[in-house]
């Protein structure tokens, strides 16, 4: 069961866990009778397909040949955090194509980091800090300035710029960012299923069990 499985790798004693098998069990919560071993296989025949093993070559191989593209036109669709359906579909937000990026990256031996930076994930190359991936921006290449543009114009230059945007994101705040993400998502729509759903998976998260009790107490504590 997807719900028990993702309990599981996200207690903090579980220390660290596949990204891509987490990512696919919020997917199979989300769409009962999701088969997560034939995503992971789909990930292993893009690893398989890719021709250079560098980080520019799996940007070139997934952004060129294979055509993810950023979801421009449905940015909001709740589809668009489920790996599988990004696999299929090729369109994705900023993080879930980042996942996919980091994931088959790994499967041929490189080591990719997601970037979280405020409004827009990223993927930067663990081994150079001047190297940089905007998956949703068809994978172009980016160095420290440039990424400083992107974040100053996805922001309107309304925020002011830190380089600890710039830090690595564990596999665990990504997970915890595309749930928040989704229950964005699903709080503003009619989809009280799926918005339980989602709420059921933060409170397999002990970090965000605990802020949503926080929020319950805070707001009990209005109308006492």
């Amino acid at each position: 069961m997807a719900r028990a499985r993702f309990s599981e790798i996200m207690r903090p004693a579980a220390g660290t866990f596949p990204l891509d098998e987490a990512a696919l069990l919020i997917s199979g919560a989300l769409q009962p009778g999701l088969d997560p071993a034939r995503w992971l296989g789909e990930l292993d025949a893009l690893a398989r397909g890719c021709p250079t093993a560098s980080a520019a070559g799996v940007a070139h191989h997934l952004f060129t040949t294979e055509h993810f593209v950023g979801n421009r036109g449905a940015y909001y669709d709740w589809r668009n955090s489920c790996l599988d359906r990004v696999i299929a579909t090729r369109t994705g937000i900023p993080i879930s194509l980042s996942v996919v990026m980091i994931e088959v990256a790994r499967r041929i031996g490189l080591e990719l980091v997601g970037v979280g930076m405020p409004a827009h994930f990223i993927v930067g190359s663990a081994g150079d800090a001047d190297e940089y991936f905007d998956p949703f921006g068809g994978g172009r290449l980016l160095d420290r300035t440039g990424v400083r543009a992107l974040f100053e114009q996805v922001t309107g230059g309304e925020a002011p710029w830190n380089d600890q945007y710039l830090e690595p994101t564990s596999s665990r705040d990504i997970v915890i960012r595309m749930l928040n993400n989704l229950k964005s998502v699903f709080a503003g729509r009619s989809d009280l299923v799926r918005y339980a759903i989602v709420m059921d998976l933060r409170g397999c998260v002990p970090e965000l069990a605990e802020l949503e009790a926080a929020e319950i107490t805070s707001t009990a504590a209005i109308f006492n």
